[in-house]
């Protein structure tokens, strides 16, 4: 008898298996074949660790039609826009002049917008939770409520070591009519045998949408033919920076520094801020540590706050290179935290300055004296009470 109901609950579970996988599949074909849709959604990704919790909001805007479709991110340090075609899929940052352009296919599969991409589910472990009304307005359609274990996997990194899922879990909230996507929450347990592990938390919620009309064919093309096709799209610069950001609130940067302090631009509000992007092996970084550490002895204690960034460099590093060289003032690594674009430099050293009110004043490169780099506070508004 025991025998019997072991063989029962495991034909259930195949059952259930198969009706979540069928289900998912059914309403991607539904979703697919809508000759247009529009959505909105608020996204919220909140990283956990032992040092401290980091929170980062974006939008992500969809348009999609029969297979197609047209994903635009915006974040405080501005849009980025990929468009699958149904064949190739492009990647670019909005307003510039680049795209990355790759092979739609991947192991079978088309690529999806973020809101719609699974992360590697368990299906013989997927299951039907409930269904309940959408509640979204204009229509009184039923959701249904998916929720997948993830399958565990082993990433190497440089050096040995390596990251690894050890536990996952996606809930996806989906219209049963049309296909499209309500809402999603992921939750990841990352391990990392170097630099320790985290929690991922990521949710998408619906704030917009609107369907059955046909979508502009055009926005599943390149929307320029004076874009050029590189490999990689170029990271940030001072020159880019001034030019897009100067005289506008600075994007918010949540971090955790190498003490496991919170670090927020916005609670510096009053004071001068100097971002400093570094590396340890970078000549002109090392020639104006001491200019910087002067600034911040003297005005460090109520009118200006100094951050280092510590650009794609392990602690290890970092940790040995301030032990023979300490800074006063916090360092944030790359490698420890999720930087948003505009923060992502490619040049050190790069200097960027952000007066009392939280605006961009001056972003530059190289190595400068103390003169400089204080004339470059005084603009923003340091000394001048």
């Amino acid at each position: 008898m025991r025998l019997i109901a072991l063989l029962a609950t495991f034909v259930m579970c195949l059952t259930a298996e198969t009706a979540a996988s069928k289900l998912w599949t059914e309403l991607k074909s539904r979703r697919e074949s809508l000759p247009g849709a529009h959505q909105e959604f608020e996204v919220l990704q909140t990283f956990k660790t032992r040092r401290g919790t980091q929170s980062i909001k974006r939008e992500v805007v969809i348009d999609l039609s029969r297979g197609q479709w047209r994903e635009r991110s915006i974040s405080g340090s501005g849009g980025q826009i990929r468009i699958f075609d149904g064949e190739n899929l492009f990647r670019m940052d909005e307003g510039e002049n680049e795209y990355v352009r790759s092979k739609g296919r991947s192991k079978g599969e088309d690529p999806a917008p973020s809101p719609y991409e699974l992360s590697a589910p368990d299906w013989p472990k997927a299951h039907e939770l409930e269904r309940r009304p959408c509640q979204t307005p204009g229509n009184d359609h039923l959701c249904v409520v998916l929720e997948m274990p993830l399958k565990q996997w082993i990433r190497p990194r440089p050096g040995s070591h390596s990251t690894k899922l050890s536990q996952g879990t996606q809930r996806i909230f989906i219209d049963t009519e049309t296909g499209l996507l309500i809402g999603s929450h992921t939750v990841q347990m990352i391990e990392d045998d170097q630099r320790g592990g985290y929690l991922s938390d990521l949710a998408y919620s619906l704030k917009g949408m609107s369907y059955g009309a046909p979508v502009d064919a055009s926005l599943f093309r390149l929307p320029s033919n004076d874009l050029q096709e590189v490999k990689e799209l170029s990271r940030w610069n001072a020159a880019r920076i001034r030019k897009q950001l100067a005289g506008k609130p600075a994007p918010e940067l949540v971090a955790t520094d190498l003490h496991g302090k919170a670090v927020m631009l916005s609670s510096f509000k009053g004071k001068t801020v100097l971002l400093d992007f570094w590396t340890t092996w970078c000549p002109p970084c090392r020639a104006d540590a001491p200019a910087l550490r002067e600034l911040y002895r003297k005005y460090g204690d109520k009118d200006l706050m100094i951050v280092g960034i510590s650009v794609s460099e392990d602690r290890e590093i970092v940790e040995k290179f301030l032990n023979e060289h300490p800074f006063d003032y916090p360092v944030v690594l790359t490698t420890e935290n999720e930087m948003p674009r505009v923060y992502q430099v490619g040049v050190l050293p790069t200097y960027i300055v952000i007066d009392r009110g939280g605006t961009l004043s001056a972003a530059v490169e190289g190595d400068k004296s103390f003169a400089e780099l204080r004339k470059l506070l005084r603009r923003a508004g340091l000394e001048n009470n």
